[in-house]
């Protein structure tokens, strides 16, 4: 019998009716009755009955459709184990990434990984904001991902990057002036949108006046160099201050930093062994204490 011949016997047994199976199982009506016909045939036993309600199993019917369901299951956990060995043996990683992240950060965590790990293993990045690629981890889109901010959800995480938080401007500016003076929006993930609206409502009685809005970070920095604006961002800590910013940490009321937190993250679930080993990596080498602020070098 063909593999194809169990599925039709499971496929009758599960929809007694010749034409709603035959249409499951992308058959004609007549070719399923023939194939039907045929293994009867073979096996020199009746299977099912013709009534006007559907098909009716015999007993040896029955006890085929039970076997018919348990060898489709067999060959789709064959194909599924073929799948996963395949896929283990190609040693892929799929790393989510922030922007930021992936221009200061990233690269040097895959090169350090690629001294001291496996060097058969290959990275698909993938950059995105930080909300969305939380949501790719929960749903297996990604292998792990960096993400800026504090997210909630069934996953583990290792703290890499803690940044603070500064007001940048061409030249030295005291804060008690930026309601008035103009301002430089850019896109980021609504987490980093938070923390910094919440240190506005600690200094200011005023809303933040609406910023020009432009695209990714390097723009923006471009941008307060021409004297375009003011920004409120956070710096990475291997900022080069090429352009002569200036850089003003931003503090909450009770004197403590503005920061923000940056996560490795990756499934709460059995992970393939090469992707085990990065993380182990993460963990071991690119981890940070939870106290710990990580200040551009250019200050």
């Amino acid at each position: 019998m063909r593999d194809s011949d169990w599925e039709i016997i499971n496929e009758l047994f599960r929809n007694p009716n010749v034409s709603r199976a035959a249409a499951a199982l992308f058959m004609t009506q007549p070719t399923l009755t023939k194939r039907l016909q045929h293994i009867e045939r073979e096996l020199g036993v009746r299977i099912a009955e013709r009534t006007p309600k559907g098909l009716t199993f015999t007993p040896e019917g029955t006890y085929l459709a039970q076997r018919a369901a348990e060898h489709v299951e067999f060959v789709n956990q064959t194909f599924r184990g073929l799948e996963d060995l395949q896929r283990a043996s190609r040693k892929a990683i799929t790393i989510g990434s922030s922007y930021t992240f992936n221009k200061y950060n990233l690269w040097e965590v895959l090169e350090g990984y690629a001294e001291v790990g496996d060097p058969e293993v290959r990275f698909t990045v993938v950059n995105e904001q930080s909300d969305v690629l939380f949501r790719m981890v929960l749903d297996g889109n990604v292998d792990l991902a960096f993400v800026r901010g504090d997210h909630e959800g069934p996953v583990e995480s290792i703290l890499v990057d803690c940044t603070q938080a500064y007001l940048v401007y061409r030249e030295p500016v005291a804060t008690d002036e930026l309601p008035l003076l103009p301002r430089i929006d850019f896109r980021t993930n609504q987490e980093s949108t938070e923390l910094l609206d919440s240190w506005w409502a600690e200094r200011f009685t005023c809303d933040m006046p609406q910023g020009m809005s432009v695209g990714y970070i390097d723009f923006v920095w471009e941008l307060v160099s021409q004297g375009k604006g003011y920004a409120l961002c956070f710096v990475p800590a291997n900022f080069e201050n090429e352009r002569g910013l200036y850089l003003h940490p931003l503090t909450r009321a009770d004197g403590s930093p503005v920061v923000r937190r940056t996560w490795c993250v990756y499934p709460k679930a059995v992970l393939p062994p090469h992707t085990e080993s990065f993380i182990r990596y993460v963990r071991d080498d690119v981890a940070i204490s939870d106290g710990e602020v990580l200040r551009p070098r250019c200050l």
